[in-house]
């Protein structure tokens, strides 16, 4: 049986496109704020990634930070995450990929929070501060409950380890397209696109590339280069933040104009 991200990076991918993952901290100003984003975000998600609010994302830049911070500041908790996600679920179909720091697995227990995913309709889990050598425990309690482990790879991971995480990876390969944190960028480097080329070559599985994807140009050069999907979520988050009574007519003008 055909993995729900494979399947749905093969349906764009078919079609010559590009699959496109938007990325929103669930919360984010608010819990009914929040999912009126998402409805706004659902016609054009071909997947959705959806960040548990933490106080110490250490992956994340400063635009995700303060998204977090509203979020949590509002009430967020990782009930209530779950909560919003079951209502997304009411009207999206989807694959959905969490991106959740450990500490709040483990606050919560790791069978209990892969359990808790796949009641709530979570495809796919991305734990960003655990390291390989450390995964074994999460990857084993996700694939008891049949949800997607997801890697991250950065373009300092080699080859070795590369195959290495390749044992684990389940759904997709998230390829981090910078050094350094999240953060939309007008720009993404030669070395970025060679990256991508390099990873290709070692596997089939469907390659997503995030942190500081903002525009077109960026999309048609990620694909011409071999990716399958692209993330973005700082340069949504953005226009959260500058618009945080109702954001959600201007974030759905933006991806009209983005996926055009």
């Amino acid at each position: 049986m055909m993995n729900v991200f494979t399947e749905a990076f093969n349906k764009k991918n078919k079609k010559g496109e590009t699959a496109f993952m938007p990325f929103l901290v669930a919360g984010d100003p608010d819990f009914s704020s929040s999912l009126q984003v998402f409805k706004a975000l659902a016609p054009f998600a071909d997947m959705l990634e959806i960040g548990f609010p933490y106080s110490d994302p250490l992956a994340d830049g400063p635009t995700i930070q303060a998204a977090d911070e509203r979020a949590l500041k509002s009430g967020m908790d990782t009930e209530k995450v779950f909560s919003l996600i079951t209502k997304v679920r009411l009207f999206y179909k989807g694959p959905i990929t969490v991106l959740v720091y450990a500490n709040l697995v483990y606050q919560y227990g790791l069978d209990a929070f892969y359990k808790k995913s796949a009641q709530v309709g979570i495809n796919g889990v991305l734990v960003p501060d655990v390291p390989f050598e450390e995964a074994e425990p999460f990857v084993k309690e996700a694939k008891k409950h049949k949800v997607s482990p997801i890697f991250m790879i950065t373009q300092t991971t080699t080859d070795t380890r590369l195959k290495k995480i390749l044992t684990y990876a389940e759904g997709y390969l998230y390829l981090v397209s910078v050094l350094g944190v999240t953060g939309s960028r007008n720009a993404l480097g030669k070395d970025t696109y060679d990256f991508i080329k390099r990873i290709r070559k070692h596997t089939s599985i469907p390659l997503a590339l995030g942190f500081g994807i903002s525009n077109k140009e960026q999309i048609e050069k990620a694909a011409s280069a071999g990716i399958n999907g692209v993330i973005v979520g700082s340069a949504i988050i953005k226009i959260v933040e500058a618009n945080l009574k109702g954001p959600e007519n201007k974030v759905e003008k933006y991806l009209k104009e983005l996926i055009a």
